[in-house]
């Protein structure tokens, strides 16, 4: 609401002054607003449609050419208008915390708990297959939630899913060896499975306390060398230690580690959320070979050269071409060809309704302003549920607004109809010209996330293993890579979600991935933070004991890439992975050995073996051998 209304503001007056006095100054400004709006698009849903309010002030206000002073006392009302909204936002923000999906994920822990505690009491019998009460609840979370939590809620619940596999083969070696030994991490699990739930239920004050006896838990939770299936439980442990990295940034609410529990959570640099996180996203996605920029690019060319037909014939009421361009164009073709056509019948529909409703409330300007109250909150009710439904309501706001200002209804019905038909030709016509159809299906999107992701991470512990040939600029450009190949996965992520299911990469499927590899990027960056600068490295000898970490390093290097190259073939081709290196073996020669390495870098490793695996485990799950003959779309 914020960004509506300070675009807005700023939109309304340079609308109003510029048709009052330059009008051909409209085009460029156009222009500009076009290569925003369609960069904004990489920011995610909500903050692309605040961006797109801004054109919408602006087109609105150039109906309305008014001198600066009485300009600036209109964008004054604009302001105050979006920012009383915003207010009301901020109150609801405060009755809606996330507390639902926080207490679905708290009852899924205590489940797990309590089946550990049982198998720590002799019972061993496989935990219940029936989906845990969060998995309903995150599939419509609260949409007020910021990115960064949602994100930490999915993996939470993609580590809940693990730790119920591990803990039924942990049953299932207790069950040969029913030993004190064996039945021993379970129980350890069992009470790190407890403060787990009570930290996700505990009220604000309380979780720092649950937390902090968290912390104090997980250095028990050890596996003698040598113990029967070791491994297995230490990638328990593991998944323990990544669900209390999870909650010590929940516990902060900004995405980042708190201080006081950096023995379990490297510290993320900061930047990484709000306008840093904006600035490094939109900067990732200017480049013409990704679908944004293009997009961004194509906008501002058809907007633009609208603006420019507009000025040229005096087209009366023009801005609605330009307007419904703006509305219309998206990146992929799909939702421009739908949002082409439902715009078209929703303006009709509503012209016809508007026009009608004037006439009928005339001559009571009360009447008018309530039927203006009442349209105006239907379409707002109904946005979510039909676009063509919106259109229509809206045209009849907008018809009855115009009308209060003193422009005829039925003239305004038939202008706004015609002009809505030419910016959504124009709209089609530039999307057939400038298509983005040839770029990469969401499954190749995907793979491409997972390797990009795979060279940037290969690069950085490659780096930490031979510090005196980092090249900081080469890994800051992986970084960039990295970053526009996961948003570009998200918005395909969010095209899927708005299509028919193309099974096994459904929107779920999509969705858990994205969290995945976002959690990821997190440990990335704690990684990139290791890297020294490159005087320092160019001074650095290796010998001794370095030689040794850094073989160690080299070969964790190596099995990550031969385990992310795997992983992205199964996404590539839609078919469970094969077998990859043991990295939670290979790791463990980092944390079992005498090392020199700065001691951060074993808890990343680890936080990075986890996710690997959470990775795979989302594969094996959920990605079925083709069927013959079925539709392999992406979008």
């Amino acid at each position: 609401m914020a960004v509506s209304s300070a675009g807005m503001a700023v939109s309304t007056f340079v609308g109003a002054v510029a048709a009052a006095t330059a009008p051909w100054l409209l085009v460029p400004v156009v222009v500009v607003w076009g290569y925003v709006v369609g960069l904004a698009v990489c920011l995610g849903p909500r903050l692309s449609v605040a961006a797109l309010q801004w054109p919408v002030g602006l087109l609105i206000a150039t109906g309305m050419p008014l001198g600066p002073t009485e300009a600036g006392l209109r964008a004054g009302l604009v302001l105050a208008g979006g920012l009383f909204q915003g207010l009301l936002v901020a109150v609801s923000w405060a009755f809606r915390r996330g507390d639902p999906e926080r207490a679905a994920l708290a009852e899924s822990y205590r489940i797990l708990a309590v089946y550990a505690s049982g198998l720590a009491a002799g019972h061993f019998g496989p935990p219940s297959p029936t989906a845990f009460p969060s998995a309903v609840v995150l599939t419509d979370p609260n949409p007020l939630l910021p990115m960064t939590v949602r994100l930490r809620f999915l993996d939470l619940l993609e580590q809940a899913e693990r730790i119920r596999v591990s803990l039924a083969a942990l049953a299932e070696r207790a069950a040969d060896d029913p030993s004190e030994a064996a039945l021993r991490p379970a129980a350890g699990a069992a009470r790190a499975l407890d403060l787990i739930a009570d930290t996700l239920s505990a009220g604000r004050a309380e979780r720092a306390g649950r937390l902090g006896e968290l912390d104090e838990l997980l250095p028990s939770l050890a596996v003698a060398p040598g113990t029967r299936g070791q491994l297995a439980t230490e990638a328990l442990f593991g998944q323990l230690r990544a669900v209390t990295r999870s909650l010590a940034g929940l516990v902060m609410g900004s995405g980042r580690t708190p201080v006081n529990h950096t023995e379990i959570s490297p510290v993320v640099p900061a930047g990484q959320d709000g306008i840093g996180w904006a600035s490094l996203t939109l900067r990732a996605n200017l480049a013409l070979s990704g679908e944004t920029g293009r997009h961004a690019v194509r906008l501002a060319v058809v907007a633009g050269l609208a603006e420019v037909m507009v000025q040229a014939t005096g087209l009366f009421e023009g801005r609605w071409v330009v307007l419904t361009i703006f509305l219309v164009l998206k990146p992929d073709y799909t939702s421009t060809v739908y949002r082409s056509i439902q715009r078209a019948v929703g303006t009709a529909v509503g012209a016809g309704l508007g026009a009608t409703a004037a006439w009928l409330a005339h001559p009571s300007s009360v009447g008018l302003i309530v039927a203006a109250g009442i349209a105006v909150a239907a379409a707002y009710a109904l946005f979510d549920v039909n676009y063509v439904i919106y259109s229509s309501f809206l045209t009849v706001f907008i018809v009855i607004l115009l009308d209060i200002f003193g422009l005829p209804a039925d003239t305004t019905a038939v202008a706004r109809l015609t002009n809505t038909a030419v910016g959504a030709v124009l709209a089609l016509i530039a999307y057939s010209l400038w298509p983005t159809w040839e770029g990469l299906t969401a499954q190749e999107k995907f793979a491409r996330m997972v390797e990009v992701h795979d060279t940037y991470t290969t690069a950085l512990l490659r780096s930490l293993a031979h510090p005196a040939r980092t090249d900081p600029a080469r890994l800051r450009g992986l970084q960039a890579i990295a970053r526009r190949a996961r948003t570009d996965a998200e918005a395909s992520s969010d095209r899927l979600a708005d299509e028919p299911p193309h099974s096994p990469l459904t929107p779920a499927v999509a969705r858990t991935l994205v969290a995945v590899v976002t959690r990821l990027a997190h440990t990335e960056l704690s990684l990139h933070a290791l890297v020294p600068p490159q005087a320092t490295a160019n001074g650095r000898e290796e010998g001794g004991a370095r030689d040794a970490d850094a073989d160690r390093l080299e070969a964790l290097a190596t099995a990550f890439d031969i385990a992310m190259i795997t992983l992205a073939e199964a996404v590539r081709t839609l078919q469970p992975p094969g077998p990859i290196p043991p990295l939670r073996q290979v790791q463990g020669a980092l944390r079992n050995r005498p090392t020199a390495l700065d001691p951060r870098l074993l808890q990343i490793t680890d936080h990075l073996v986890d996710t690997v695996h959470t990775l795979e485990d989302v594969l094996r799950r959920h990605l079925a051998p083709p069927v013959a003959g079925a539709d392999r779309r992406g979008t």
